[in-house]
């Protein structure tokens, strides 16, 4: 089922204050409203291609409320693009040496609580692309796997993650990496207790 929900102002993890979330939930509206009229859809279109309600899919273009991150997911399918094109930010100039503060990464704008997207290199644009996730205890994307071209490698930070690609399973502990073919349908899922942390780098970034 598709959430959408407004979210908290700012957190003890420092989120975004309610002014900059604001701004990102237009930014993300904007973002979803033009790759749909880029690909010729119309609302019902998209919702009937995606599996999102044509009301959801009304409120997140005018910049009411955050999507769940398997909503993104599933309109990264439907529209054909990365769910990385929807980070908010402007991508910087390329240069020799890009440095991303960690109070500055760009993130994905979810509704789910524990649940934290952010891009650790500048942009999605260049030959590397690298993301640092917090996924929820209990959360999985089994119903809506990923798929994109390339390779990737995930490294498990905090918790245990089980990867699935292809149809084998892998369980992952703190330290534990994996590198796979990324055009194969692969999903993750935390069946633990607490959020678990994991770095994901992928050549190019398609994810």
């Amino acid at each position: 089922m598709d959430e959408m929900t407004d979210a908290d102002e700012s957190g003890p993890d420092g989120g975004m204050s309610h002014g900059s979330e604001e701004s990102a939930k237009l930014q993300l509206g904007q973002i979803v409203r033009e790759r749909r009229e880029q690909s010729g859809l119309s609302l019902n279109a998209l919702a009937a291609e995606s599996g999102v309600s044509t009301g959801l899919l009304s409120q997140l273009e005018r910049g009411h409320g955050n999507p769940s991150y398997n909503t993104l997911i599933k309109l990264a399918h439907a529209l054909g693009v990365r769910v990385g094109d929807f980070f908010g930010g402007q991508d910087p100039e390329p240069k020799l040496a890009e440095l991303v503060r960690a109070q500055s990464r760009r993130r994905l704008l979810l509704s789910e609580r524990d649940m934290v997207y952010e891009l650790i290199t500048p942009s999605m644009n260049g030959r590397l692309g690298m993301i640092r996730a917090q996924v929820a205890a209990g959360w999985s994307n089994e119903s809506v796997p990923f798929r994109h071209e390339g390779e990737e490698c995930v490294l498990v930070v905090e918790g245990s993650l089980k990867v699935v690609v292809g149809g084998e399973h892998y369980r992952l502990g703190e330290g534990d990496s994996l590198t796979y073919e990324a055009s194969v349908p692969h999903w993750y899922a935390n069946d633990g207790d607490r959020p678990t942390v994991f770095v994901g780098a992928m050549t190019p970034p398609s994810y």
